[in-house]
């Protein structure tokens, strides 16, 4: 990777760039991000090729192949303009480096690493070929290599198999050591020469260097024509396959699905379970996505207007032009009282949705807020808590300060885009969605591992926990399920052209609950996919087997805000009618449902489960039973306003009064205001979060500047309030672990002390 030069643009379409990734001979690719913060990889288009028309039909036809490759293992087209006076093209970014660089950095990788790696591209390359197209191309600096397993890259030089070749007659295009024995003799190449260069690819893994050795390009070509491979310093139990890959006759080759049973009977995914990279590559990668989340946008320099074609010249070789950011020196995390230059602020996702919806997460996991059981007694104070015993951190008391001065963070992290839902705590790891699923080491704010990247958009997508899975959707649409400990993705499943995933809705030890949509098919079957659609389903797919479950219809009148969260019996959810709706988790029928807020107000609610009582704010607060929806509770009416944000502890609700800008204490005996506190709370109503002794609040602490509220629970006194700085119109969102309190501010995330 390389700064920006003085002739780089400073955005290609909606994308302000970031770095230099590389060049090729169709132009120069760079690093870059969406205004909502996703890292893509852009590939623009060098300007005499787009003066060329015949370039530019083959740019189109490479672009449609492209994005017709629908499969878990390839780096997806996101974005292109393919008729602008420069042509590019954006794919999401891979956090990773290539199978070339973490050979040349770590060596060879083991046995059990090569069998995977050969089942996930005998996977991708079964779907590359299902969607008619040959990759041509495919080397170690084309194969990254993630947490959640490797990516096949750059589908540059593919060509459909109905025709359309991207290169003159007997011009032999690719890459000597790994070309197939029909490409190096310029013979028409099917898709077995990929599984033939899979097979140079797999033998480069696990040996450090290709079957043809590392001479000249002529010798390289010759013997990869004539002579036969060296396999001696393979692994005995991957020769057979390695070797049937590497047959000098087309027809002799395994399938991709045939290789795939070879190398795992039960499957791909059977085979990345567990760490499927060794220890020190696995670190590599988690420092390397650390870097690239750290990266901050330079400053625009280019003039408004300015034609980007000028900075698309280079002729740098073909091997350095992949989607892959090399290594540089840097720490993992910034220093906590750094605050690096931030763009531009951009419209809150959370403004334009009431955007709680980590909290229906947290609510899942017991994240020390919405599953809390019901107790009695008035609220007390306690004891200063202290950092529980880890390998890693020594035991201590948080730091003592003067009266009303905030703490400061114990850590902070800056996330590769905007955070916009509430962390979750699990078991000393803190995850969230920032253009990528990310877990933290919950005492140090270090990475732990970097997961799928997920969708930018309007709804940021929850991570739920259940199932000993951390289940999210990913930006295409995909719910998987990931190892909470390192990352590791277990499975994943897909909707059907009939029904497509959209919104993670919860999450139980059993069940993952989605809301799904219907559109209008194209001519090729395919989806027509729609901005703004209400989601017309609620559906259930089992975590264990990935068969969906059960699918019920929606009402068409409501909108797709929705929030709710699940248990193993019940499915409980709220939208934008005021209705609250509880469903069987088992079967998906509708047990009962109820309004409520009356008159209709304009906030959504987050429903807050508390023993076996479904407490929803309004104008009162009202308790339903959560069995048959009797209503149990009534609090008394919010003066001047209504209740939002609900949490409990102890026997009391604390609630946030937009109307009288207070937060107050409901007693969930008499149903009366045990005391009121002067915090004007945020415009949304953000669900506040109790740690011990003290409730937090977001909070409008001057003007529209939202921060932290502490306050002491037993009289409302507020404590301090805390801001970053950080000139962001995007909103806070809280979570706890019962220890620490955890905030998330646009790509910020942080712990702070809870006293």
């Amino acid at each position: 990777m390389q700064p920006l030069e003085a002739d780089d643009p400073s955005t290609i379409g909606p994308y302000r760039l970031v770095a230099r990734l590389g060049a090729g001979g169709m132009g120069r690719v760079y690093l870059a991000r969406s205004a909502g913060g996703r890292t893509v990889a852009v590939k623009v288009v060098r300007p005499e090729l787009a003066d060329d028309p015949d370039f530019r039909a083959r740019f189109r036809r490479e672009v449609a192949a492209a994005q017709s490759v629908d499969a878990a293992y390839t780096a997806r087209v996101v974005d292109a303009d393919r008729d602008s006076a420069t042509p590019w093209l954006a794919t999401s970014y891979v956090l990773g480096p290539s199978l070339n660089e973490a050979v040349a950095t770590y060596g060879p990788l083991p046995e059990h690493s090569v069998r995977a790696l050969g089942a996930v591209l005998a996977e991708a390359l079964g779907a590359i070929h299902g969607a008619g197209l040959i990759h041509r191309d495919l080397k170690p600096s084309n194969v990254l290599l993630a947490a959640d397993g490797p990516r096949v890259i750059d589908f540059g030089i593919a060509r459909a198999f109905d025709g359309g070749d991207l290169t003159s007659t007997g011009v032999v295009v690719g890459s000597p050591g790994f070309m197939s024995p029909e490409q190096a003799s310029g013979r028409a190449v099917g898709p077995e020469g990929d599984v033939f260069s899979l097979g140079s690819v797999l033998a480069f893994a696990a040996t450090g260097h290709g079957p043809f050795g590392q001479d000249s390009v002529a010798s390289l070509l010759y013997r990869v024509v004539h002579d036969a491979p060296d396999l001696e310093p393979v692994p005995a139990g991957l020769r057979e396959a390695i070797g049937a890959c590497l047959a000098k006759a087309p027809e002799d080759r395994p399938t991709p699905a045939q290789l795939l049973g070879m190398l795992a009977p039960d499957g791909a995914q059977a085979v990345l379970r567990g760490s499927w990279l060794p220890a020190d590559v696995a670190s590599g990668i988690a420092q390397h996505a650390a870097r690239v989340m750290e990266l901050e946008t330079p400053t625009p320099h280019n003039p408004v207007g300015a034609d980007p074609r000028g900075a698309a010249v280079g002729q740098q070789q073909p091997e350095h032009g992949t989607f892959v950011l090399g290594g540089q020196p840097g720490a993992n995390t910034p220093p906590a009282s750094s605050a690096p230059a931030l763009g531009a602020a951009q419209p809150s996702r959370r403004k334009l949705l009431y955007g709680a919806l980590g909290v229906a997460a947290i609510a899942v996991a017991g994240g020390g807020t919405a599953l809390a059981l019901a107790g009695g007694g008035k609220p007390k104070p306690t004891p200063t808590p202290t950092l529980a015993a880890s390998p890693s951190v020594t035991p201590t008391t948080f730091p003592t300060r003067p009266s009303g001065v905030p703490p400061q963070p114990l850590w902070t992290y800056t996330a590769d885009g905007t955070v916009g839902s509430a962390p979750v705590a699990t078991d000393g790891r803190v995850l969230f969605a920032g253009s990528s699923a990310t877990a933290l080491d919950a005492r140090r704010g270090t990475p732990a591992w970097t997961g799928p990247q997920v969708n930018d958009g309007i709804l940021m997508p929850p991570i739920g926990l259940g199932g000993g899975f951390a289940v999210m959707l990913t930006n295409d649409r995909k719910l998987v399920g990931l190892n909470p400990a390192n990352g590791a993705q277990l499975w994943s499943s897909s909707g059907t052209n009939d029904l497509q995933f959209e919104y993670l809705l919860g999450v139980s030890d059993q069940a993952a609950f989605i809301l799904g949509n219907k559109y209008p098919l194209d001519a090729k079957g395919m989806p027509v996919i729609t901005m703004g659609a209400n989601y017309s389903a609620v559906m259930a797919v089992d975590l264990h087997t990935r068969k969906v479950l059960w699918t019920e219809p929606r009402n068409a009148s409501a909108s797709n805000q929705v929030l709710g969260f699940a248990t193993d019996k019940y499915l409980v959810y709220t939208n934008d009618l005021n209705n609250v709706v509880v469903r069987s988790a088992t079967n998906g029928t509708q047990l009962w449902s109820q309004d409520f807020g009356e008159p209709k107000w304009s906030t959504q609610a987050m429903p807050l489960l508390v023993g076996d009582t479904i407490y929803l704010p309004g104008p009162e607060i009202i308790g339903y039973g959560l069995d048959h929806g009797d209503r149990r509770f009534t609090s008394k009416p919010a003066p001047k306003g209504t209740y939002l944000g609900l949490t409990h502890a102890d026997g009391f609700l604390y609630a946030s009064n937009l109307g009288t800008a207070q937060v107050m204490a409901v007693d969930l005996k008499s149903g009366a205001i045990a005391w009121e506190a002067a915090v004007p709370p945020d415009l949304m109503g953000t669900p506040l979060v109790v740690v011990g002794g003290t409730v937090f609040c977001v909070s409008l602490v001057s003007g529209s500047s939202e921060g932290i509220a502490a306050i002491d629970r037993s009289n409302g006194k507020v404590l301090w309030t805390f801001q970053d700085g950080v000139d962001s119109t995007d909103d806070w969102a809280l979570s706890t672990d019962g220890t620490l309190l955890y905030g998330a501010h646009h790509s910020r995330v942080y712990a702070l002390p809870p006293i």
